[in-house]
């Protein structure tokens, strides 16, 4: 009887110990698993700012297309619940929002204009501008992309949507949209040609004449304007 009891009491600090064990256990893996991460929409802004600016330097140190087109595939992908967050809590004021030039400008990166190119307007008529260490603010950046992607289908004899050009020169002569003289006159006389190729020659005119007179000497179309007049009548 007393060797049973014996044994039952050695049973029960056995299990005792084994149940301290597995409590330490579960505690020091508690305390090595990381708590699940916030998604980058719910984090701070300071925290926010702090991780794109990693990102951006990140992107800096990539070499050629190959490696940075990838890489801002990716970012695109981390940053879009930010930025849908972002464009619908702040609705028409975009101000001082450079996370949401960036992302525009990865998507324009990776060949994607025609794709945003109408939401990425609407933010530009909202306000967005580019950051605050650039050039050329955001009305002027977004005017040189889309004559940069029609120049070089154009100059390639390739196909391409016309009406972004022809809506941000309206937009401009509109006062949409400002930008400086020799992007005017760049836009203009593209614009212009596009007319002239399609035969809408007293359109084409027009345009031609607001080049000459923002740039008399380098606008590039005072022998076609000449012609154009005298073909038209307008001599």
């Amino acid at each position: 009887m007393y060797t049973l009891l014996l044994k039952r009491k050695a049973r029960t600090a056995k299990q005792d110990i084994h149940q301290v064990q597995l409590n330490e256990m579960e505690r020091v893996e508690a305390e090595l698993t990381p708590a699940p991460r916030a998604p980058l929409e719910e984090k701070p802004w300071d925290e926010i700012q702090n991780i794109l600016k990693m990102d951006l330097e990140y992107s800096r140190t990539l070499a050629g297309s190959n490696e940075k087109v990838p890489f801002k595939k990716e970012l695109i992908k981390k940053y879009t619940p930010l930025i849908n967050k972002l464009l619908k809590s702040h609705g028409n004021n975009l101000e001082g929002l450079d996370v949401v030039w960036w992302f525009y400008q990865w998507q324009v990166d990776c060949g994607f204009l025609l794709q945003i190119h109408d939401d990425f307007k609407a933010a530009i008529l909202s306000g967005l501008n580019t950051p605050a260490n650039w050039k050329s603010n955001g009305q002027t950046a977004y005017c040189d992309i889309v004559f940069k992607y029609s120049e070089e289908a154009y100059k390639a004899k390739k196909t391409f949507n016309t009406a972004l050009l022809s809506g941000a020169v309206n937009d401009v002569l509109e006062g949409k949209l400002a930008t400086n003289a020799p992007l005017k006159v760049k836009m203009f006389r593209l614009a212009g040609d596009l007319l002239f190729d399609a035969e809408m020659n007293e359109e084409a005119l027009a345009l031609y004449e607001v080049v000459m007179a923002i740039d008399p000497n380098k606008g590039g179309r005072k022998i076609r304007v000449k012609e154009l007049k005298e073909a038209l009548g307008h001599e």
